[in-house]
Protein backbone atom coordinates (compact mmCIF):
# COMPACT_ATOMS: atom_id res chain seq x y z
CA UNK A 1 0.00 0.00 0.00
CA UNK A 2 1.22 3.44 -0.67
CA UNK A 3 1.56 6.54 1.55
CA UNK A 4 -1.34 8.00 -0.67
CA UNK A 5 -4.00 4.70 -0.04
CA UNK A 6 -2.46 4.91 3.96
CA UNK A 7 -3.49 8.77 4.08
CA UNK A 8 -7.27 7.91 2.25
CA UNK A 9 -7.88 4.42 5.04
CA UNK A 10 -6.77 6.80 7.94
CA UNK A 11 -9.17 9.60 7.06
CA UNK A 12 -11.74 7.19 6.27
CA UNK A 13 -11.01 5.80 9.57
CA UNK A 14 -10.99 9.02 11.59
CA UNK A 15 -14.21 10.11 9.83
CA UNK A 16 -15.82 7.30 11.01
CA UNK A 17 -14.84 7.76 14.74
CA UNK A 18 -15.61 11.35 14.42
CA UNK A 19 -19.34 10.62 12.57
CA UNK A 20 -20.08 7.91 15.88
CA UNK A 21 -19.29 10.45 18.07
CA UNK A 22 -21.81 13.49 16.99
CA UNK A 23 -24.20 10.76 16.00
CA UNK A 24 -24.71 9.96 19.62
CA UNK A 25 -26.84 12.73 21.18
CA UNK A 26 -28.94 12.31 18.33
CA UNK A 27 -29.23 8.70 18.55
CA UNK A 28 -30.52 8.98 22.27
CA UNK A 29 -33.65 10.86 21.13
CA UNK A 30 -36.96 8.92 21.83
CA UNK A 31 -37.12 8.58 17.48
CA UNK A 32 -34.09 6.20 17.81
CA UNK A 33 -35.64 3.07 19.84
CA UNK A 34 -32.78 0.73 18.82
CA UNK A 35 -30.64 3.14 21.09
CA UNK A 36 -33.05 3.08 23.85
CA UNK A 37 -30.97 2.16 26.63
CA UNK A 38 -28.32 5.41 26.17
CA UNK A 39 -30.92 7.45 26.97
CA UNK A 40 -29.93 9.61 30.21
CA UNK A 41 -26.71 8.66 30.36
CA UNK A 42 -23.36 9.99 30.63
CA UNK A 43 -20.85 9.65 27.68
CA UNK A 44 -18.77 7.16 29.58
CA UNK A 45 -21.53 5.56 30.38
CA UNK A 46 -22.90 5.52 26.87
CA UNK A 47 -19.06 4.32 25.01
CA UNK A 48 -19.44 1.54 27.71
CA UNK A 49 -22.88 0.25 26.60
CA UNK A 50 -21.94 0.94 22.75
CA UNK A 51 -18.85 -1.59 23.41
CA UNK A 52 -21.20 -4.42 24.90
CA UNK A 53 -23.66 -3.88 21.55
CA UNK A 54 -20.56 -6.10 19.57
CA UNK A 55 -22.84 -6.99 16.97
CA UNK A 56 -23.56 -3.27 15.82
CA UNK A 57 -19.84 -2.63 15.99
CA UNK A 58 -19.02 -5.55 13.82
CA UNK A 59 -21.50 -4.12 11.07
CA UNK A 60 -20.21 -0.70 11.44
CA UNK A 61 -16.35 -1.72 11.40
CA UNK A 62 -17.03 -4.31 8.32
CA UNK A 63 -18.50 -0.89 6.37
CA UNK A 64 -15.86 0.74 7.29
CA UNK A 65 -13.73 -1.81 6.27
CA UNK A 66 -15.25 -2.22 2.59
CA UNK A 67 -15.40 1.54 2.01
CA UNK A 68 -11.65 2.08 2.61
CA UNK A 69 -11.17 -1.00 0.32
CA UNK A 70 -12.96 -0.08 -2.47
CA UNK A 71 -11.62 3.76 -2.23
CA UNK A 72 -8.32 2.16 -2.90
CA UNK A 73 -9.26 -0.37 -5.78
CA UNK A 74 -10.98 2.88 -7.15
CA UNK A 75 -8.07 5.06 -6.97
CA UNK A 76 -5.64 2.38 -8.24
CA UNK A 77 -7.86 1.53 -11.08
CA UNK A 78 -8.59 5.29 -12.06
CA UNK A 79 -4.44 6.31 -11.64
CA UNK A 80 -2.65 3.14 -12.53
CA UNK A 81 0.69 5.10 -12.54
CA UNK A 82 0.55 7.85 -10.18
CA UNK A 83 -1.05 6.08 -7.33
CA UNK A 84 2.16 4.64 -6.37
CA UNK A 85 4.61 7.82 -6.64
CA UNK A 86 4.51 10.10 -3.41
CA UNK A 87 3.19 12.80 -4.45
CA UNK A 88 0.54 15.37 -4.39
CA UNK A 89 -2.56 13.57 -5.38
CA UNK A 90 -5.53 14.98 -6.44
CA UNK A 91 -7.40 12.52 -3.55
CA UNK A 92 -5.40 13.33 -0.64
CA UNK A 93 -3.37 16.48 -0.86
CA UNK A 94 -5.44 18.39 1.46
CA UNK A 95 -4.64 15.85 4.46
CA UNK A 96 -0.69 16.43 4.08
CA UNK A 97 1.38 18.85 6.03
CA UNK A 98 2.63 21.35 3.30
CA UNK A 99 6.43 22.61 3.84
CA UNK A 100 7.61 18.78 4.12
CA UNK A 101 8.77 16.15 2.61
CA UNK A 102 6.02 13.13 1.54
CA UNK A 103 8.48 10.34 2.20
CA UNK A 104 12.02 10.16 3.82
CA UNK A 105 13.21 7.06 2.74
CA UNK A 106 12.18 5.56 -1.16
CA UNK A 107 9.01 3.85 -1.52
CA UNK A 108 9.24 0.56 -3.52
CA UNK A 109 6.20 -0.15 -5.78
CA UNK A 110 5.57 -2.55 -8.40
CA UNK A 111 6.97 -0.54 -11.28
CA UNK A 112 10.72 -0.11 -9.52
CA UNK A 113 12.68 -2.21 -11.90
CA UNK A 114 16.12 -1.46 -10.54
CA UNK A 115 18.04 -4.63 -12.45
CA UNK A 116 16.97 -2.96 -15.83
CA UNK A 117 17.39 0.72 -14.58
CA UNK A 118 21.18 1.78 -14.34
CA UNK A 119 21.00 5.60 -12.46
CA UNK A 120 24.63 7.21 -12.38
CA UNK A 121 26.53 10.68 -13.15
CA UNK A 122 25.60 11.70 -16.72
CA UNK A 123 27.66 9.93 -19.39
CA UNK A 124 27.18 8.10 -22.84
CA UNK A 125 25.74 11.27 -24.11
CA UNK A 126 25.24 10.11 -27.58
CA UNK A 127 23.23 7.11 -26.73
CA UNK A 128 21.39 9.76 -24.73
CA UNK A 129 21.16 11.66 -28.02
CA UNK A 130 19.58 8.74 -30.07
CA UNK A 131 17.01 8.18 -27.65
CA UNK A 132 15.83 11.48 -27.74
CA UNK A 133 16.02 12.44 -31.52
CA UNK A 134 13.85 8.93 -31.70
CA UNK A 135 11.46 9.18 -29.25
CA UNK A 136 10.72 12.85 -27.65
CA UNK A 137 8.70 14.73 -30.49
CA UNK A 138 6.21 11.52 -31.71
CA UNK A 139 5.72 13.36 -35.04
CA UNK A 140 6.89 13.00 -38.73
CA UNK A 141 6.26 16.74 -39.00
CA UNK A 142 8.62 18.27 -36.28
CA UNK A 143 12.31 16.63 -35.95
CA UNK A 144 14.22 16.94 -32.64
CA UNK A 145 17.67 18.17 -33.53
CA UNK A 146 19.44 18.03 -30.09
CA UNK A 147 23.48 16.19 -30.28
CA UNK A 148 25.38 14.86 -27.47
CA UNK A 149 27.17 18.08 -27.17
CA UNK A 150 23.78 19.86 -26.75
CA UNK A 151 22.68 17.50 -23.81
CA UNK A 152 26.47 18.11 -22.06
CA UNK A 153 26.12 21.26 -22.35
CA UNK A 154 22.59 21.66 -20.47
CA UNK A 155 23.57 19.19 -17.76
CA UNK A 156 27.45 20.59 -17.02
CA UNK A 157 27.23 22.91 -14.11
CA UNK A 158 24.96 20.60 -12.13
CA UNK A 159 24.41 17.86 -9.52
CA UNK A 160 22.98 15.69 -12.31
CA UNK A 161 21.94 12.05 -12.37
CA UNK A 162 21.10 10.11 -16.12
CA UNK A 163 19.21 6.62 -15.95
CA UNK A 164 19.19 4.18 -19.01
CA UNK A 165 16.34 1.68 -19.35
CA UNK A 166 18.18 -1.49 -20.69
CA UNK A 167 15.32 -3.93 -21.83
CA UNK A 168 16.20 -7.86 -20.94
CA UNK A 169 15.77 -8.79 -24.55
CA UNK A 170 18.07 -6.15 -25.83
CA UNK A 171 21.80 -5.01 -25.26
CA UNK A 172 21.46 -1.59 -26.42
CA UNK A 173 18.91 0.96 -23.93
CA UNK A 174 15.25 1.73 -25.04
CA UNK A 175 14.78 4.91 -22.68
CA UNK A 176 16.48 7.53 -20.99
CA UNK A 177 15.85 9.63 -17.87
CA UNK A 178 17.50 12.89 -16.84
CA UNK A 179 17.65 14.93 -13.76
CA UNK A 180 19.55 17.84 -12.21
CA UNK A 181 19.39 19.91 -9.13
CA UNK A 182 18.26 23.77 -9.20
CA UNK A 183 17.48 26.13 -6.85
CA UNK A 184 14.11 27.09 -5.54
CA UNK A 185 12.86 30.19 -4.09
CA UNK A 186 9.47 29.57 -2.74
CA UNK A 187 7.81 32.40 -0.51
CA UNK A 188 5.60 30.10 1.26
CA UNK A 189 7.82 27.42 1.74
CA UNK A 190 11.42 28.56 2.21
CA UNK A 191 12.19 25.48 3.48
CA UNK A 192 12.66 24.01 0.30
CA UNK A 193 15.41 25.58 -1.39
CA UNK A 194 17.31 22.38 -4.37
CA UNK A 195 14.93 20.01 -6.19
CA UNK A 196 15.85 17.56 -9.01
CA UNK A 197 14.46 19.16 -12.40
CA UNK A 198 13.73 15.83 -14.91
CA UNK A 199 14.58 17.24 -17.82
CA UNK A 200 14.43 14.73 -20.36
CA UNK A 201 11.73 11.47 -20.27
CA UNK A 202 11.68 9.15 -23.22
CA UNK A 203 10.91 5.67 -24.23
CA UNK A 204 10.22 2.93 -26.52
CA UNK A 205 6.69 2.86 -25.01
CA UNK A 206 4.37 4.24 -21.77
CA UNK A 207 5.17 0.90 -19.88
CA UNK A 208 8.92 1.63 -20.14
CA UNK A 209 8.37 5.07 -19.51
CA UNK A 210 6.25 4.48 -16.17
CA UNK A 211 9.31 1.99 -15.19
CA UNK A 212 11.90 4.42 -15.93
CA UNK A 213 10.18 7.38 -14.00
CA UNK A 214 9.71 5.43 -10.99
CA UNK A 215 13.21 3.97 -10.68
CA UNK A 216 14.69 6.69 -11.14
CA UNK A 217 12.74 8.42 -8.70
CA UNK A 218 13.46 5.66 -6.75
CA UNK A 219 17.45 5.56 -7.77
CA UNK A 220 18.36 9.22 -7.13
CA UNK A 221 16.58 9.55 -3.67
CA UNK A 222 18.32 6.42 -2.34
CA UNK A 223 21.57 7.60 -3.70
CA UNK A 224 20.97 11.39 -2.33
CA UNK A 225 18.29 11.38 0.52
CA UNK A 226 19.09 14.97 1.15
CA UNK A 227 18.18 15.74 -2.20
CA UNK A 228 14.88 13.62 -2.58
CA UNK A 229 12.22 16.13 -4.33
CA UNK A 230 11.80 16.81 -8.20
CA UNK A 231 9.76 18.90 -10.71
CA UNK A 232 8.42 17.09 -13.08
CA UNK A 233 6.52 19.38 -16.30
CA UNK A 234 4.01 17.88 -18.14
CA UNK A 235 4.16 19.76 -21.54
CA UNK A 236 0.76 18.96 -22.86
CA UNK A 237 -2.15 17.36 -20.55
CA UNK A 238 -1.96 16.50 -16.96
CA UNK A 239 -0.69 13.80 -14.96
CA UNK A 240 -3.62 11.66 -13.69
CA UNK A 241 -4.52 11.58 -10.24
CA UNK A 242 -1.44 14.53 -9.65
CA UNK A 243 -2.44 18.33 -8.21
CA UNK A 244 -0.42 20.50 -10.10
CA UNK A 245 2.09 23.13 -9.15
CA UNK A 246 0.89 25.33 -11.61
CA UNK A 247 -1.10 24.96 -14.83
CA UNK A 248 0.60 26.73 -17.99
CA UNK A 249 -0.22 27.21 -22.04
CA UNK A 250 2.64 26.60 -24.80
CA UNK A 251 2.12 28.87 -27.62
CA UNK A 252 3.40 28.25 -31.28
CA UNK A 253 4.36 31.43 -33.45
CA UNK A 254 5.47 31.81 -36.54
CA UNK A 255 8.05 34.80 -36.90
CA UNK A 256 8.72 37.04 -39.77
CA UNK A 257 12.36 37.12 -40.33
CA UNK A 258 11.86 40.57 -42.18
CA UNK A 259 10.15 41.54 -38.80
CA UNK A 260 12.41 44.88 -38.16
CA UNK A 261 12.40 45.88 -34.43
CA UNK A 262 11.51 49.12 -33.07
CA UNK A 263 13.32 50.28 -29.93
CA UNK A 264 12.21 53.21 -27.78
CA UNK A 265 14.77 56.21 -27.86
CA UNK A 266 16.26 55.96 -24.84
CA UNK A 267 16.73 52.37 -24.81
CA UNK A 268 19.41 49.91 -25.64
CA UNK A 269 20.12 46.07 -25.88
CA UNK A 270 22.72 44.73 -24.33
CA UNK A 271 23.41 40.74 -24.98
CA UNK A 272 24.95 39.26 -21.83
CA UNK A 273 27.76 36.72 -23.17
CA UNK A 274 31.17 37.31 -21.48
CA UNK A 275 31.12 40.39 -18.97
CA UNK A 276 27.92 41.57 -16.74
CA UNK A 277 26.65 38.43 -15.03
CA UNK A 278 26.12 40.01 -12.16
CA UNK A 279 22.89 41.77 -14.01
CA UNK A 280 21.48 38.54 -14.43
CA UNK A 281 21.78 37.29 -10.59
CA UNK A 282 20.34 41.36 -10.32
CA UNK A 283 17.72 40.19 -12.22
CA UNK A 284 16.71 36.94 -10.73
CA UNK A 285 16.94 38.41 -7.42
CA UNK A 286 13.97 40.95 -7.72
CA UNK A 287 11.41 38.17 -8.82
CA UNK A 288 9.03 37.21 -6.37
CA UNK A 289 6.78 34.46 -6.42
CA UNK A 290 7.75 30.40 -7.00
CA UNK A 291 11.30 30.66 -8.51
CA UNK A 292 13.29 27.78 -10.19
CA UNK A 293 16.59 28.74 -11.70
CA UNK A 294 19.89 27.31 -12.53
CA UNK A 295 23.04 27.92 -10.91
CA UNK A 296 25.07 30.93 -12.58
CA UNK A 297 27.56 28.19 -13.84
CA UNK A 298 25.05 26.43 -15.72
CA UNK A 299 23.79 29.83 -17.26
CA UNK A 300 27.42 30.58 -18.43
CA UNK A 301 27.98 26.82 -20.27
CA UNK A 302 24.69 27.18 -21.94
CA UNK A 303 25.40 30.78 -23.24
CA UNK A 304 28.97 29.49 -24.18
CA UNK A 305 27.92 26.24 -26.25
CA UNK A 306 25.31 28.69 -28.34
CA UNK A 307 22.26 27.60 -27.17
CA UNK A 308 21.04 29.90 -24.84
CA UNK A 309 21.28 33.78 -25.56
CA UNK A 310 20.25 36.22 -23.01
CA UNK A 311 19.51 39.82 -23.64
CA UNK A 312 18.88 42.57 -21.31
CA UNK A 313 17.16 46.16 -22.09
CA UNK A 314 18.98 49.16 -20.33
CA UNK A 315 17.20 52.28 -19.75
CA UNK A 316 19.24 55.24 -18.50
CA UNK A 317 21.93 52.34 -17.23
CA UNK A 318 19.38 50.12 -15.13
CA UNK A 319 18.08 47.17 -16.31
CA UNK A 320 14.20 47.46 -18.11
CA UNK A 321 13.89 43.54 -18.51
CA UNK A 322 15.74 40.78 -19.23
CA UNK A 323 14.88 37.93 -22.15
CA UNK A 324 16.29 34.26 -21.64
CA UNK A 325 16.02 32.60 -25.20
CA UNK A 326 17.01 29.31 -25.69
CA UNK A 327 17.59 27.16 -28.90
CA UNK A 328 14.66 24.19 -28.71
CA UNK A 329 16.03 22.27 -31.18
CA UNK A 330 13.05 22.05 -33.29
CA UNK A 331 12.40 21.49 -36.49
CA UNK A 332 9.25 22.24 -38.06
CA UNK A 333 9.04 20.55 -41.83
CA UNK A 334 5.41 22.17 -42.04
CA UNK A 335 3.05 23.39 -39.85
CA UNK A 336 0.08 25.42 -41.44
CA UNK A 337 2.59 26.34 -44.44
CA UNK A 338 5.34 27.82 -42.00
CA UNK A 339 8.13 25.83 -40.67
CA UNK A 340 11.89 26.19 -39.44
CA UNK A 341 14.20 25.80 -36.55
CA UNK A 342 12.76 26.68 -33.11
CA UNK A 343 13.39 28.82 -30.03
CA UNK A 344 12.09 29.16 -26.82
CA UNK A 345 11.31 31.92 -24.80
CA UNK A 346 11.83 30.46 -21.42
CA UNK A 347 12.05 33.68 -18.98
CA UNK A 348 10.72 37.02 -19.23
CA UNK A 349 12.28 39.05 -16.19
CA UNK A 350 10.57 43.17 -16.58
CA UNK A 351 11.81 45.66 -14.23
CA UNK A 352 10.10 48.47 -16.19
CA UNK A 353 6.26 49.78 -16.39
CA UNK A 354 6.82 50.59 -20.61
CA UNK A 355 5.61 47.43 -21.87
CA UNK A 356 5.48 48.29 -25.39
CA UNK A 357 9.34 49.34 -25.50
CA UNK A 358 9.51 45.84 -23.35
CA UNK A 359 8.07 43.87 -25.82
CA UNK A 360 10.35 45.86 -28.50
CA UNK A 361 13.05 45.00 -27.03
CA UNK A 362 12.40 41.64 -27.07
CA UNK A 363 11.62 41.39 -30.87
CA UNK A 364 14.97 43.23 -31.33
CA UNK A 365 16.68 40.36 -29.25
CA UNK A 366 14.80 37.76 -31.99
CA UNK A 367 16.25 40.02 -34.90
CA UNK A 368 19.99 39.59 -33.13
CA UNK A 369 19.57 35.72 -32.72
CA UNK A 370 18.04 35.38 -36.51
CA UNK A 371 20.97 37.52 -38.39
CA UNK A 372 23.49 34.58 -36.60
CA UNK A 373 21.11 32.08 -38.23
CA UNK A 374 18.51 33.13 -40.55
CA UNK A 375 16.71 29.27 -40.19
CA UNK A 376 15.15 30.41 -36.52
CA UNK A 377 11.86 30.93 -37.54
CA UNK A 378 9.61 29.59 -35.19
CA UNK A 379 8.86 30.64 -31.14
CA UNK A 380 7.69 28.69 -28.39
CA UNK A 381 6.24 30.83 -25.34
CA UNK A 382 5.32 29.05 -21.97
CA UNK A 383 2.72 31.11 -20.21
CA UNK A 384 4.76 31.37 -17.18
CA UNK A 385 5.91 34.64 -14.81
CA UNK A 386 6.53 38.12 -17.49
CA UNK A 387 6.14 35.83 -20.10
CA UNK A 388 2.35 36.54 -20.28
CA UNK A 389 3.15 40.01 -21.17
CA UNK A 390 5.00 39.12 -24.11
CA UNK A 391 2.74 36.74 -25.19
CA UNK A 392 -0.24 39.30 -25.21
CA UNK A 393 1.84 41.71 -27.75
CA UNK A 394 2.94 38.60 -29.42
CA UNK A 395 -1.22 38.01 -30.29
CA UNK A 396 -1.65 41.41 -31.50
CA UNK A 397 1.31 41.86 -33.52
CA UNK A 398 0.00 41.83 -37.53
CA UNK A 399 3.47 40.20 -38.53
CA UNK A 400 3.40 37.41 -36.19
CA UNK A 401 1.15 34.38 -36.96
CA UNK A 402 -0.13 32.81 -33.90
CA UNK A 403 -0.26 29.16 -34.77
CA UNK A 404 -1.16 26.71 -31.80
CA UNK A 405 -1.74 26.46 -28.00
CA UNK A 406 -1.35 23.72 -26.11
CA UNK A 407 -1.59 23.22 -21.99
CA UNK A 408 0.47 21.76 -20.02
CA UNK A 409 1.15 21.46 -15.96
CA UNK A 410 4.05 21.26 -13.42
CA UNK A 411 4.49 18.99 -10.39
CA UNK A 412 5.95 18.64 -7.31
CA UNK A 413 7.18 15.16 -6.29
CA UNK A 414 7.73 14.09 -2.62
CA UNK A 415 7.01 17.56 -1.28
CA UNK A 416 3.85 18.17 0.08
CA UNK A 417 2.12 21.95 -0.56
CA UNK A 418 -1.43 22.62 -0.78
CA UNK A 419 -1.32 26.20 -3.02
CA UNK A 420 -1.43 25.76 -6.74
CA UNK A 421 0.35 28.91 -8.23
CA UNK A 422 -1.11 30.76 -10.91
CA UNK A 423 1.31 31.08 -13.25
CA UNK A 424 1.96 34.71 -13.87
CA UNK A 425 3.50 34.33 -10.37
CA UNK A 426 5.86 31.39 -11.39
CA UNK A 427 9.48 32.25 -12.96
CA UNK A 428 11.29 29.15 -14.23
CA UNK A 429 15.05 29.09 -16.00
CA UNK A 430 15.94 25.49 -16.24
Amino acid sequence: MSIGHGVVLLHLVVTGLVLVVLCLPFCCTQRFQFFSPLRNKTLQEMFTIILEMHDWLLYFMFFLMLTSFCAIIYIRIKYPFWSFINANHSYDWFLRQPGHLISRIPSRNKFIVRNQVITDEPKFFDKCAILLQKYYIPSDKILYECEAKHIEARITGHSAQMSFYIDKSNTEPTGVMTSYLVNVRDDMFPSLITTNYISYIVSSDSSTTQKLIATHIYNVHDKTPDKSTFILKKDVGRCGGLRPLTIFSTSLFYVDSNHKPKLAKDTTLVQIYKDNWHMVLDAIDSVRGFVLTLDIGAIQARVKAGILFIYALMRRGKIAAMYFIEDAHMLYEYVDDHGGKTLRLVLTIIMDTDLASIYGGFVGALAKISKQNADYKMLLVDSVGDNQKIIAYLERDSRIIHITTTSGAYYLVNWAYRHVWESNEVFILV
